[in-house]
């Protein structure tokens, strides 16, 4: 969702919305696929914007090594129910381990991987989109 708030002003209003109501965390998982796809463009306005707020408050999740192994175990029974293990599921399910790892609810617009990693991982908290102010 992060990509959609940099490139689209509508969406980064939300974003921003979303931002001061919220105590929000920036998963490494995240700014690694961010900076990837990172138009040259944008990297500037990426790095002030996203990714220095988050670095600078230490309000980041990151992977840890039971993280690896939980992620591993959740592609795996993926995997047997038919999923094919692309470079984005591993991602999605690395980014569900650290949300939950923090007690997060992770805010995404990927409806489809999210439901299927919550059934391998229930601890998972997840929403789709972003929320209102209200909500927050």
């Amino acid at each position: 969702m992060l990509i959609r708030a940099i490139r689209h002003p509508s969406e980064g209003d939300r974003y921003e919305e979303f931002l001061s109501a919220s105590l929000v965390y920036l998963c490494s998982v995240v700014a690694q696929e961010l900076l990837s796809g990172a138009r040259d463009d944008e990297m500037r306005r990426l790095n002030r914007e996203f990714l220095a707020p988050f670095e600078s408050l230490k309000r980041l999740a990151t992977p840890s090594h039971g993280g690896w192994r939980q992620a591993g175990l959740i592609l795996r029974e993926l995997r047997r129910e038919g999923f094919v293990i692309t470079p984005s599921l591993v991602n999605d399910v690395l980014i569900a381990v650290s949300a939950a790892a923090i007690g997060a609810i992770l805010v995404h617009d990927n409806s489809r991987d999210y439901r299927a990693i919550k059934r391998h991982f229930p601890k998972l908290k997840d929403r789709v989109g972003w929320p209102t102010t209200a909500e927050n």
